[in-house]
Order: structure tokens, then C-alpha cells, then sequence
């Protein structure tokens, strides 16, 4: 558990803080006025699939709007995540920015759920990855992002097991009109964004086609070059019925290796696509009955070959002919969705949601698998809330997802919490929640062989004996959502117990069990250790003044593996605290600025060699809005690492987030 010297100083510097907003307050007399009360008490939906406000949703949420979004400067949505508590971003290169919560297990993300408009954005193709996905949407197109922190398998299934990332766009009939931006920097930044939206509340559209440019991390072959096409259609063809239609197409070419001749990762550029198509249709029955039916499609294509020298050609014992060497991570990926879920009212005090759902998961690689089949797993599921308001001042939350999962077996996660509403805007939270996430196509089926010029097999990395579990988590937090409205000051804290079990890992066959041809010892997915994850962290948002507002967000956490190995090598060890200040000023003259602060303890993204040491990151933005003629105009300036530069990910291999400067462009007519 946490030190006491460490929760005394956390809540030490909460009632500094209520002090100084109330004293503040008190001086001023203000009174306060109905935007204050309802301002920040977001209706939320990704906890329970309900819609409720924050502070009944039976988990951790945080909420960043689009308006603050465009505040923080960011490029990427890994970036946006430096405000939610609790999530550390990074990537094992520039050209691949991921965000992991707590504890970075993994380089793809594949223990975090993202959702885009309620489409999974999870990889069939390689690994599971979710990192890739979250550049199938521009931030501009977003209306909010909703991050649930911890577990929620109750209500998403398998593969919410460290984080609900929920991305929701903006509707079309609010982007009617077009949009230029451009962005251009040093460290080659040079981004380019249009946007075309018509109709009106019965039917419109909206189109976005935009590229991002810049040469990623110092001493890094990692420059990057993503082009994106989205279209959104909203139709009301009735006064109960909505329908939203979307697809879209994203290509990216990603520098990687980590030198020109490196064996296993020379330099070399991964090309990858990414397809969808989302339908989502709903009936309003009644006041507090609906229906909704999600069908989507994703396609993902990576295209990742290089060629190194052959150093085994000339080896004194069994040497492997061929002059070069072939690395070949190809793969296509395609995933199918499609579920119905109904929210029903059961009286003045009851409300329940159920649905059922149907997906479909394969993948096709020569190198990955050693065949041209398609590899697959399909999954038949159910899920369902029910929420009682016990009294006026208790509510109760259960929920439970049922899985069939074609390679995993029959799985289930419960849910239950308790929300006691203490007073008006003060409320206590504390239960438990299951959750599991089912190993990926690789995990599962992976062959993959790298060969020789000769055709001989160099290496024989993964056999994958299929053997493998499900990894488990279970959750048991005690959470408060306070509001003091007088003095516009909300806190959101919350206290975690998270234990992790047979999480996955790969492993070398046992001694004396190589491969016929490389005499090497190859590599399966066992579970291979549990974790323990105990850790506080909090977030405040003050407005002290109308034209002034303030974040600060704290995590201080433990890890335990029961793994001896995993302990003794350091692997993934998180930071011990991790500190955020974000201020948001408003200057006058249709000026702001914003200065986001960003602290990190001692960690490591990937294994005991690489210990990053305690950090400090500044990003400093400042904006003008104007007009142009009957348009409207932004100019804004942003420097990101204003102290200069960062190590990134691997400092053995002398990776560095350098500052960044670029000026950014928007006009909307």
C-alpha cells in the first residue's frame, strides 16, 4: 500500500487547495449561477452503457471536452491523455504514440478498450494493438473524449481490462460549413486539415481528409507521414429514429530500426491501412426505452519487410547459408461487430440495459503464422446494468458480461458498486469489478520464421502451442466525486486495489529444445506472472476566476509481480508519482493561453535496461482568434518540452523528445 507520509501529503495538498478557492471566493462575494451548478457535471455513458450523471457512474471518469482539447496543443490523442490521471504516454518511436494506464505492460496498447463512436479500434492484424487505431480519427472531429479509469470488462467484454478509452464525434449537423488548418514547425511538423459539412437536423454530413508530417524522436529512424479520410451522415427520418453512418480510410507510413544494419530491426518504413465502416441506429420507444442497434468493419493492412545481413553465415557450428536476411511482419486483419442492446425503465427507481452482441476476428500472414490460412476466433456475448436508486441518497450498480469466446472458452465479469450521495455534489463510491482480457490471434497461433537469401530459416521466433489463458484482473476502489459550486471547485479521487493474474508473456522453450535448422530455442505465450497494483490518484479542476481554470492531477502507486524474474529484471516498473498542472487562462481580446506541467518519476516503458529518470515536460500555447471578413479565425503558438529535451522510451538507445515550436493556422467559413 501507499506510504502514509505520501496520502498525508496528497491530502495535505487537497485542503490547501479547498483553503484557498474558498478564501478566494469569500473575498469576492460571488454569486454563483446556474452554469456553475451544471457546468461540470458531464452526463457520462461509457461506465455502465447508461446515461448518468459523472458522479452516479459506477467508476472513475474523466471527460475532456473538444474545446479543451484544442487548448492543450496536442497532435495526438496519446498526447490528450496526459491529462487523465493515471495514463502515461510515450512510444517506442515518434511515429507511434501510445498511452498506457498505470503500468505500460505492453508497446501496443492491447489492455486498453478504445472506442471510436462505439466501434472497437482493436487490431486484429498484429498483436491486438489499439495504438494504430486511435489515428483512424482527427482530433478536430472530436466532441469528447471520456476515459474510464480501471477495469470494465462488466460492460465491454474481454480487452477492458486497464482502461476505457470512449472517442466521440462531433455530430455532423454541428460542422456544417467548411474548415482550413495548417500547422508547420520545426522537427519537420507540417500538418494539413479541410473540412466540408451541409444539412441540417434531419440530414447532414461532414468530410475530413487531413495529413500530419514530422521526423519523431531525435536519434530515431522514425519520421512519419499519416494521411486520414473521414465522413460522418446523420439522418433523423423520423422523430424516434437516429441513424449515423461513418467510414473512413487512414494510411501511414512510419520510419523503424534502430540502425541501418541492425540484425532484427534495421532501418526500414512500415506502411499500414486502416479501413472502417460504423452503422448505429436508434429508436427512442419511450421516455426512458430505447434501442440501438451497432453494426461495424475494420480492415487493418501492415506492410513491415527488411532485409540485414546474415551475421550466422560464416558461424563455426551449423551455419545458416545466405548472404542477407528477410524480416517479414506482414499481416491483414479484419474484425466484423455487430450488437443490439436495449435501455429499459422499470419504474421511478430501476433501470436496467441488455443487449447481445456477435464478433468476428481473423487474420491472415505467411511470416506471422507459417500459412496463408486465415487465423480466426469468433465470440457470442451478453451484458447488462441494472441501477437502483435504493433511496435518495444510495444508488446500486451491477452489471455482468457473459463471453463465448471461440479459443477462450465461456468467461464472465461482475460488477458492483455503491454510490452514496452524502449531500447535494458529494459523493462516495466503493465496489468491485472482474474483468479478463482473451489473448490475441498471435498470442495464440503464432509461427512466425525469418529466412535466409538461401531460403534456409534463420530464426524460428514464436511457436505458439496455443496453450495460453485468458489474463484476469480484479478491482476493488473506493472513490469520491465532491463539488463545491460557490467556490466552481470539483474533486474526483480515487483509491485502487488491482490484481492482475497469468498475465501473458512470451518464453523461451526449455533448454536443449532449439529449432532443427537455427539450433536456436524459440519462443511461446505462457502466463507468466500476477501483479498487484495499489495506488492513489486524483483530480482537481478549479476556476477561480471567469476567465481562469486549473487542473491538477496526482498518481502515487506500488507494483508487486509475484514473478521473481519479471521483479528482479525491473519489468515495467511505472513511475512511483506522476504529477500534471494545467492552467487555461483566457486574457481578453479573444487571447488564451494554456500551460500544461507535466512531472514523472523514475520508469521504465519496456525493461530494467532502460531506467528513464525523473522528468519535467512544459507545453506552453497561445492563441489569438479573429476575424476574416464573415469567417472565423485562429492563430495559435505552441512549444511543447519548453525545457528542452526529454529522453523517450529507450534511453540505451538515446531516444529524445526534443522541444518542439509550431504555429497553427484555422480558418472556418
Amino acid at each position: 500500500m501507499l506510504g502514509v507520509r505520501a496520502s498525508y501529503k496528497v491530502w495535505g495538498v487537497l485542503y490547501a487547495l479547498g483553503c484557498v478557492a474558498g478564501s478566494s471566493v469569500r473575498a469576492s462575494e460571488r454569486v454563483p449561477s446556474e452554469e456553475d451548478y451544471y457546468a461540470n457535471i458531464p452526463v457520462v455513458l461509457t461506465a455502465s452503457r447508461l446515461d448518468q450523471p459523472l458522479n452516479e457512474a459506477p467508476g472513475a471518469i474523466t471527460v475532456v471536452d473538444r474545446n479543451t482539447i484544442r487548448l492543450s496543443g496536442a497532435r495526438t490523442i496519446a498526447e490528450v491523455l496526459r491529462l487523465v490521471p493515471g495514463y502515461l504516454s510515450s512510444g517506442w518511436n515518434g511515429a507511434n504514440p501510445l498511452a498506457a494506464y498505470h503500468v505500460p505492460l505492453d508497446d501496443y496498447g492491447i489492455r486498453n478498450l478504445v472506442l471510436i463512436d462505439g466501434r472497437s479500434v482493436y487490431s486484429s492484424a498484429h498483436l491486438g494493438d489499439t495504438h494504430r487505431g486511435m489515428m483512424d480519427v482527427m482530433l478536430e472531429d472530436i466532441e469528447r473524449i471520456e476515459v474510464l479509469r480501471g477495469a470494465n470488462s462488466a460492460a465491454y467484454g474481454a480487452n477492458a481490462m486497464f482502461g476505457v478509452i470512449n472517442i466521440i464525434t462531433r455530430h455532423s449537423a454541428d460542422t456544417v460549413g467548411g474548415e482550413l488548418g495548417v500547422t508547420l514547425g520545426n522537427n519537420g511538423i507540417f500538418d494539413k486539415r479541410a473540412r466540408v459539412g451541409g444539412g441540417n437536423e434531419t440530414a447532414s454530413f461532414r468530410l475530413s481528409a487531413g495529413e500530419q508530417r514530422d521526423s519523431g524522436y531525435q536519434n530515431a529512424y522514425d519520421n512519419k507521414r499519416l494521411s486520414q479520410i473521414n465522413g460522418r451522415v446523420d439522418l433523423r427520418p423520423s422523430l424516434i429514429d437516429e441513424v449515423m453512418l461513418s467510414s473512413g480510410v487512414s494510411y501511414l507510413a512510419a520510419g523503424e530500426g534502430y540502425s541501418a544494419t541492425h540484425v532484427g530491426n534495421p532501418h526500414h518504413t512500415i506502411y499500414s491501412r486502416d479501413v472502417y465502416l460504423l452503422a448505429d441506429w436508434r429508436r427512442q420507444l419511450a421516455d426512458a426505452d430505447e434501442l440501438k442497434v451497432l453494426v461495424s468493419y475494420m480492415e487493418d493492412h501492415k506492410d513491415d519487410e527488411a532485409i540485414s545481413p546474415n551475421d550466422k553465415a560464416t558461424r563455426p557450428t551449423n551455419p545458416i547459408p545466405g548472404a542477407t536476411v528477410f524480416w517479414d511482419y506482414s499481416a491483414v486483419g479484419r474484425r466484423t461487430n455487430a450488437e443490439v442492446q436495449r435501455r429499459i425503465g422499470l419504474g421511478s427507481t430501476v433501470r436496467a440495459l441488455i443487449g447481445l452482441g456477435y464478433k468476428d476476428e481473423r487474420a491472415q500472414s505467411q511470416s506471422l503464422y507459417n500459412t496463408m490460412a486465415w487465423r480466426s476466433f469468433q465470440e457470442t456475448r451478453g451484458f447488462g446494468t441494472v441501477e437502483w436508486r435504493i433511496t435518495p441518497k444510495w444508488l446500486l450498480n451491477g452489471g455482468l458480461f457473459l463471453g463465448n469466446h471461440s479459443r477462450a472458452g465461456i468467461y464472465s465479469t461482475p460488477r458492483l458498486m455503491a454510490n452514496w450521495l452524502l449531500k447535494d455534489g458529494h459523493t462516495l463510491r466503493f465496489g468491485m469489478t472482474d474483468s479478463v482480457r482473451a489473448p490475441n490471434l498471435s498470442e495464440y497461433t503464432a509461427d512466425t520464421r525469418q529466412y535466409t537469401s538461401a531460403g534456409a530459416v534463420y530464426d524460428h521466433e514464436y511457436a505458439a502451442t496455443g496453450r495460453v489463458q485468458p489474463e484476469k484482473l480484479r478491482s476493488f476502489e473506493l472513490g469520491y466525486v465532491g463539488r463545491w459550486p460557490d467556490q466552481r471547485l470539483t474533486l474526483d479521487a480515487r483509491v485502487f486495489r488491482e490484481r492482475a493474474e497469468d498475465l501473458v508473456a512470451p518464453q523461451l522453450s526449455p533448454r536443449g529444445v532449439v529449432h532443427p535448422e537455427t539450433q536456436r530455442r524459440t519462443r511461446d505465450y505462457v502466463n507468466f506472472s500476477d501483479l498487484l497494483v495499489t495506488g492513489l490518484e486524483y483530480q482537481v479542476r478549479w476556476k477561480p476566476l471567469g476567465n481562469t481554470e486549473l487542473w491538477l492531477n496526482q498518481t502515487f502507486t506500488e507494483t508487486k509481480w509475484s514473478n521473481a524474474r519479471y521483479e528482479s529484471e525491473n519489468k515495467a516498473q511505472p513511475p512511483r508519482h506522476h504529477t500534471t498542472l494545467a492552467w487555461f487562462q483566457r486574457l481578453g481580446a479573444n487571447v488564451e493561453l494554456s500551460l500544461i506541467h507535466e512531472r514523472l518519476g523514475r520508469m521504465t516503458w519496456r525493461d530494467g535496461r532502460d531506467w528513464l529518470p525523473v522528468s519535467n515536460r512544459t507545453d506552453v500555447r497561445l492563441a489569438q482568434a479573429f476575424r476574416l471578413g464573415d469567417s472565423k479565425a485562429e492563430a495559435a503558438l505552441t512549444v511543447q518540452s519548453l525545457e528542452g529535451k526529454q529522453d523517450a522510451f529507450l534511453i540505451s538507445r538515446g531516444f529524445e523528445l526534443s522541444r518542439r515550436v509550431f504555429v497553427t493556422l484555422k480558418l472556418e467559413i
